[in-house]
């Protein structure tokens, strides 16, 4: 099929709201909280962890495990009091609308710059991935919520729940060196496959799954290697085991569920259905992911659906907009992946 037939008005996406502060969403305050109790809890874990092993097993094992939990730790740390807590405050602020205009909006390499009004020279400058981009480049809209004594500023864009994706900028009185106008991507709607948000954002989750998969593996083997080597009593020994085990099967599920996911955008076109949420957003222990319980309008019928472990902003978009878009030809009783065409969302839904 042509993809001039896909061409349609704007795509409906969940947006802030401007002028109120994001904490006026309990959900934004919610991801934030999940967010700072898992990164908490989780270093309290390991340190524990590392304690223990230094009262159980021999010394040897002792500095090996700590070196491997503190690798752990200290990028957990760094989240916490650099993004998280900083995050936090700045949800009490209002949220402003930018839309620049001609010459309002420079690129360089990753680094955006985004002409801010007022009598003064004033330019956000944040540094985006290129799905985020392309989208700003299209939609030129742009929310901010700041700046913070500090001066950073929270950046959202459509259909992206602010908290959750916590991006920082910061305000200067020039753009970022180099900067220039980037090409408008058209904002029809177009297949998947070549839809370049949509496309850009598939290669950012690639790379994320192999680095996801690679680093889990690698811990794998470490842990695998070190009980192998230098464990002596037989419990701990079956832990480091099961640990390894946990992990490479971890690190591998992540490309298993890539595959499906650039399956699913080379071979099935948009379809738009009608949905809405019965139930809460639930949300997943990382902050980032949710559960919910809905329904959606299919052909011969509405249809239950369920979202498990999906991305928080597919949730938000059903949620403020009554429509949950699918990939393909949506059965029930099969699993689908929806998203929203011309952003960064995709996830796996079952439709029962």
């Amino acid at each position: 099929m042509d993809d001039a037939d896909f061409t349609r008005p704007r795509v409906l996406a969940y947006e802030p709201r401007s002028q109120q502060p994001p904490a006026a969403d309990p959900l934004e305050v919610a991801v934030v909280e999940k967010q700072r109790r898992r990164l908490v809890n989780s270093s309290i874990l390991y340190v524990v962890l590392a304690a223990a092993a230094g009262l159980l097993v021999p010394e040897a094992f002792t500095l090996t495990l700590a070196g491997v939990l503190g690798a752990v730790v200290v990028p957990q740390m760094y989240l916490l009091f650099f993004r998280v807590l900083p995050c936090r405050k700045l949800l009490a602020h209002p949220t402003a609308l930018v839309a620049p205009g001609p010459g309002e909006l420079l690129v360089a390499g990753s680094r955006v710059s985004v002409a801010l009004p007022g009598a003064e020279p004033r330019w956000l400058v944040v540094r985006l991935p290129e799905s985020r981009r392309l989208l700003l480049a299209g939609d030129r809209r742009v929310f901010l919520v700041g700046p913070d004594p500090r001066g950073r500023v929270l950046v959202g864009l459509p259909g992206a729940i602010i908290g959750r994706f916590g991006r920082f900028g910061r305000i200067r009185p020039e753009p970022a060196p180099g900067a220039v106008e980037p090409a408008a991507p058209s904002r029809d709607l177009v297949e998947a496959r070549h839809d370049p948000v949509v496309t850009a954002f598939l290669r950012e989750l690639w790379r994320r799954s192999w680095g996801i998969a690679v680093s889990f593996v690698l811990l794998a083997a470490v842990i695998w290697t070190t009980g192998a080597a230098v464990v002596e009593l037989s419990a701990a020994s079956a832990v480091t085991t099961v640990l390894a085990v946990l992990y490479a099967v971890l690190g591998l599920l992540a490309l298993v569920r890539m595959a499906g996911l650039s399956a699913a955008v080379q071979r099935g076109p948009w379809q738009e259905l009608y949905g809405t949420l019965d139930t809460d957003i639930q949300l997943g222990a990382s902050g980032g992911l949710g559960k919910a319980e809905g329904r959606v309008l299919l052909a011969d019928g509405e249809a239950p659906v369920r979202f498990q472990r999906v991305p928080l902003d597919l949730l938000v978009n059903v949620r403020d907009t009554g429509r949950l878009w699918v990939l393909g030809a949506p059965r029930q009783g099969k699993k689908v992946v929806a998203g929203l065409p011309g952003h960064p969302v995709l996830g796996l839904v079952n439709l029962r």
